[in-house]
């Protein structure tokens, strides 16, 4: 990054921003239904406002060809929707404190569906920005800082809220996140992009390269890990209630473990990833799923699923990172916002298909046998990546 002042305001910039979605994300995740369901919203108001939610994160791809594209107001081609995105996101969510749902649906429901599209518009960026910007070896870390960040701003940001709305009502969650969305203009504001070449200026013909081999490979496996990973995961705290009537109190510690064990897991991974290299770090990502989802699947109480929640967490995160780290080195320079977003769209594909299918399966197959056949398909993942690594081996040897 020309003129950045050292790696670690990259680092703490990268980190900030994904801090702040963190933030965001507690609410839109814990608290957004509950609030609404508090002021007597109808639940088929509520399911709409929660089905316009999805639609910025289907524009992230045309945001990334856009970023790719337009240097906006000559400022550059990440920084300034990177700028509007926060101011936006900030006046948003400060003006829903004022927006009543009960007094007035529509208003409120506009702003917070304009504080998710300026989250996913700094978001998008973001991505692009840090594959323009940050050196090969140093793409595990920066991973996982990002991963990590925003999941210790999750667990924290949770347990604030709910003692804030406990104590004094929902409403005081939305200045919080308005002005949490201001704290990265410290960084975005003293950017200088890299300059632009003929191998990193945008051309449409660049997208031609999302049919060769190793991209429809790297789109295979984007699925295929999804199901494991996310499919397991969401199934976990299902299989605690129903098998083992687990209470809201263990749940919550659950929770609590798995997102301390996320934490760790991305950044001790991402540094990992960059020591030992991609190829390594692949391998033994899949067989960790795949090995914690079958103890899961064999776990005899709540209590025992519970400590496994802190290893779990662990090596979702890892395998997580690892997977943004891949599609970083993956993404061809010239349309790297564009390709980062749809291969985000595809893993969240089979990350849905994944979780909907465990959780049906589960009343006819049964829970073991659903975390069981989990694993196995996670293990398809093993002779995809060994021919993705033989058609791309600049991946593959990777490594400081």
């Amino acid at each position: 990054m020309k003129q950045t002042p050292s790696r670690a305001f990259r680092l703490s910039m990268f980190a900030a921003l994904y801090v702040v979605q963190g933030v965001g994300l507690a609410y839109f995740s814990n608290f957004q239904k509950p609030y609404l369901d508090s002021l007597g919203i109808s639940p088929n108001a509520i399911g709409a406002l929660t089905f316009v939610l999805q639609i910025p994160f289907i524009l992230k791809i045309f945001i990334g060809m856009l970023s790719d594209k337009v240097n906006l107001l000559r400022m550059g081609h990440r920084k300034p929707y990177m700028l509007l995105g926060l101011v936006l996101a900030a006046v948003a969510f400060g003006g829903a404190t004022f927006a009543l749902p009960d007094a007035n649906f529509p208003l409120f429901a506009v702003l917070i569906t304009l504080g998710s599209f300026s989250v996913t518009l700094f978001d998008s960026t973001t991505d692009g920005l840090a594959i323009d910007s940050t050196p090969r070896d140093e793409q595990g870390l920066v991973q996982g800082v990002m991963v990590g960040g925003r999941a210790a701003a999750f667990i924290a940001l949770s347990l604030i809220f709910g003692t804030l709305v406990q104590r004094t009502g929902y409403r005081v969650v939305f200045p919080i996140i308005g002005l949490s969305m201001l704290i990265p203009l410290i960084w975005v504001a003293r950017v200088r992009e890299p300059a632009r070449d003929a191998t990193t200026r945008f051309q449409w013909s660049a997208f031609k390269v999302l049919g060769q081999p190793r991209f429809l490979l790297f789109a295979l496996y984007a699925v295929a890990y999804s199901i494991g990973s996310f499919g397991t995961d969401g199934v976990i705290t299902y299989f605690m209630r129903q098998n083992f009537n687990a209470t809201e109190s263990i749940i919550g510690q659950y929770g609590a473990l798995r997102g301390i064990g996320a934490v760790v897991g991305a950044l001790a991974g991402g540094a990992l990833i960059d020591r030992i290299g991609r190829k390594r770090s692949a391998y033994m990502g899949v067989m960790l799923i795949s090995i914690m989802a079958a103890l899961i699947g064999a776990a005899t109480g709540a209590r025992v699923v519970l400590w496994m929640g802190l290893v779990w967490g662990i090596v979702w995160a890892f395998q997580e990172t690892l997977f943004f780290a891949l599609t970083m080195d993956i993404a061809d320079a010239r349309i790297a916002a564009s390709v980062f977003a749809i291969m985000m769209g595809i893993s969240n594909l089979g990350s849905a298909v994944a979780d909907g299918l465990a959780t049906a399966l589960s009343d006819n197959l049964g829970f073991t046998a659903v975390f069981w056949l989990l694993a196995a398909i996670n293990l398809i993942t093993l002779p995809v990546l060994w021919r993705l690594f033989k058609k791309a081996p600049e991946i593959a040897n990777r490594a400081k």
